[in-house]
């Protein structure tokens, strides 16, 4: 990996090791932010950044992908095809 995902998965790995487990999604979201580690929020490292923190986050998910609301799930579905009908 490059040098700027090395620094964001250590600062992530820090900061986790202080969350205790009860801490809700929420809070433990808002650590893992507060800890940024680069200067700008821009170019590479911010996206070395953000990658590392997508990583972290997806194993604290309160919903995994199975228990989101579909897309669509909200539209009325034509009676014919079962499409979402967008107006």
């Amino acid at each position: 990996m490059t040098r700027w995902s090395d620094i964001a998965r250590s600062r992530i790995e820090a900061v986790a090791a202080t969350i205790p487990d009860t801490a809700t999604f929420k809070e433990r979201k808002a650590a893992i932010d507060a800890a940024y580690p680069f200067e700008g929020r821009s170019h590479w490292p911010h996206r070395a950044w953000l990658k590392a923190r997508r990583a972290y986050l997806r194993n604290w998910n309160p919903k995994t992908a199975a228990e989101r609301e579909p897309l669509f799930a909200h539209l009325p579905r034509d009676p014919a095809t079962g499409r979402p009908v967008i107006r």
